[in-house]
């Protein structure tokens, strides 16, 4: 009799340790893509020193981020380009979406070479043109449009060459292995003292609206509502801006 009921009894009592350790946590689970992973390192720890909890979540690109949230990952909110969102958001649905800021598109180049415009890419000297993956990375899509549109593209042919995010751009530039490419404003606010120089591209592709949108049926989250009222207050908005959102 005794056997039978702590055979019974302690897979209840490990139940209930699971269910009281999963209701203690009320925090928040956030991602992005890799452009912006510092940027929300920085706001999960200005967060967490508020005395909030907060776990971080990244993978690769905002294409890639999106399919694992479909698959389970358990990220709360999204930080990331609207347009892109609804680009590559693979059936994820969002029940709320929190504006952020505006944004641009950058083209930097490497040190030892200078460029007036855009148009400067049909010179010959910019042998080698990186861009992200505009399948699956923000500015990867805004500059494929802006070339486009453009008509720049065209011109650079074979010297164009797509990598999957903004941080590979980045590198690239800053070790010599590539002539220009398409960044963020991020990127170049942090690390410009690594390249010859940046200029903004204001238009030629859909406006860069950064949002924090909410993944459906996690809009009325207690840790959730408190994280979205820090992106909207004091300290949240001082880091949006020195991440080039504003």
């Amino acid at each position: 009799m005794g056997r039978k009921w702590m055979r019974r009894v302690f897979p209840l009592a490990l139940l209930c340790v699971f269910v009281l350790a999963t209701a203690a946590f009320c925090g928040v689970a956030v991602t992005t893509g890799a452009g912006y992973k510092q940027m929300v390192e920085e706001l999960g720890k200005a967060y967490r020193e508020s005395g909030e909890p907060l776990e971080e979540m990244y993978g690769g690109p905002i294409g890639q981020v999106l399919v694992q949230i479909k698959q389970g990952s358990g990220a709360d909110v999204v930080i990331s380009d609207r347009g892109a969102l609804e680009a590559a958001s693979q059936g994820l649905e969002f029940g709320r979406i929190e504006p952020l800021g505006d944004t641009v598109l950058v083209l930097a180049w490497r040190k030892g070479l200078s460029l007036e415009s855009p148009k400067d890419l049909e010179k010959q000297e910019f042998a080698r043109v990186a861009m992200p993956d505009p399948k699956a990375a923000i500015y990867g899509r805004a500059a494929s449009a802006f070339l486009k549109s453009s008509g720049i593209g065209e011109k650079l042919g074979e010297r164009l060459a797509v990598v999957s995010t903004v941080p590979q751009v980045f590198s690239y530039l800053a070790s010599g292995e590539m002539d220009a490419g398409f960044v963020n404003r991020v990127m170049v606010l942090n690390g410009g003292q690594k390249l010859g120089g940046w200029l903004e591209i204001a238009e030629g592709y859909p406006p860069l609206r950064m949002v924090a949108a909410v993944v459906q049926g996690r809009e009325t989250d207690a840790g959730v509502l408190s994280f979205l009222e820090f992106l909207k207050g004091e300290k949240g908005r001082e880091i949006l801006k020195r991440h080039g959102i504003w």
